[in-house]
């Protein structure tokens, strides 16, 4: 094995790749995420980069993985000390709202992903499906919790993806806070919440 395949698999060095690789998917899309940015952002060579990522759909995927991972634990870390279901469905909004206010947020990785690639790029599909369900079946549980009709849960998925298009086009955390009102007022239908902490 010669030098750079070595340092790719590196755990070190390949959790900085893939770092600098999502960073440069957030500026310059897929199309922009070669081997040389790659390597300039996460201060090693595009020799280690391509032992890592042979094709630049392998680097697309790291980053899908690596988003994912980062929107799990940012929804659990919002979720924290809240016992109210209703409450935690909030909290998602929250977690946007957050998200949208990092100068480094350009928008949603999957809806980009899939808008650039999603039609050629199986994986890139599967994985953009695979988040939108992952979130849905999240929404789903806080539903079932909260004694919301399914449909409800149906209704913020699309409030969540909504002010995620929103933000990236106006360059605004404001659509979190409407979805999170919008929420809010869609549940009320159903009864008091707990709690309008997060409102």
């Amino acid at each position: 094995m010669d030098r750079a395949h070595e340092r790719a698999h590196d755990p070190w060095v390949t959790a900085r790749i893939v770092d600098a690789a999502d960073r440069v998917f957030s500026v310059a899309g897929a199309a922009g995420l070669t081997a040389d940015r790659v390597a300039a952002a996460a201060l090693t060579d595009a020799a280690t980069v391509r032992a890592l990522f042979p094709e630049r759909i392998d680097a697309v995927v790291a980053v899908l993985h690596f988003r994912q991972e980062r929107w799990t634990l940012g929804l659990a870390e919002a979720a924290e000390g809240v016992d109210d279901a209703r409450d935690e469905i909030l909290t998602v909004f929250g977690h946007l709202e957050s998200s949208f206010d990092d100068d480094a947020w350009t928008g949603c990785a999957f809806i980009n992903g899939f808008g650039e690639l999603g039609h050629a790029e199986p994986r890139v599909a599967a994985l953009a499906e695979e988040h939108l369900a992952i979130l849905e079946a999240h929404l789903h549980a806080l539903a079932v919790r909260a004694e919301l009709p399914g449909h409800v849960a149906d209704a913020l998925s699309l409030l969540v993806h909504g002010a995620k298009v929103e933000a990236a086009i106006h360059g605004t955390t404001r659509p979190a806070r409407t979805a999170r009102l919008a929420a809010a007022t869609l549940m009320g239908a159903y009864g008091p919440t707990a709690s309008t902490a997060f409102i």
